[in-house]
């Protein structure tokens, strides 16, 4: 794909789930014992949410379309999760911890001899 330009980017936090109750140190109580066959990822998960907690939209001066992205040119942190472009196409959208947010605002704010907020879109899977 071409190279295109960052123009800015908007964050909101990410909407958080129900609280899940584990469940299982009650039925170890009453001497009910078993397999957890899901709750390694719960946990993952739980995990990715809280941790990856910023919902991040660039826009770009080229829409895309719909599919993942791993945009060359963006920090490592930023770009450790890859960018997800919806059905409809347009911007792509990522979710980043704190210290990718801080390395992708550091990347955008660079000096005026370094402006270049150029990216190379790269398809990391077919549209669904």
């Amino acid at each position: 794909m071409d190279e295109t330009e960052v123009v800015g980017l908007s964050v909101r936090p990410r909407r958080r789930g129900l609280p899940t109750l584990d469940i299982g140190p009650f039925f170890m109580f009453f001497g009910i014992s078993g397999t957890d066959h899901g709750r390694e990822a719960r946990l993952q998960q739980r995990f990715e949410q809280e941790y990856f907690s910023n919902v991040v939209t660039l826009h770009l001066a080229a829409a895309l379309s719909p599919g993942t992205y791993t945009l060359r040119g963006l920090p490592d942190e930023a770009n450790k999760r890859g960018w997800t472009v919806g059905p409809e196409g347009g911007n792509p959208t990522g979710h980043l911890s704190a210290d990718g947010l801080e390395e992708l605002r550091a990347w955008m704010r660079r000096t005026p001899g370094q402006r270049d907020r150029r990216v190379r879109p790269e398809s990391m899977s077919p549209p669904a």
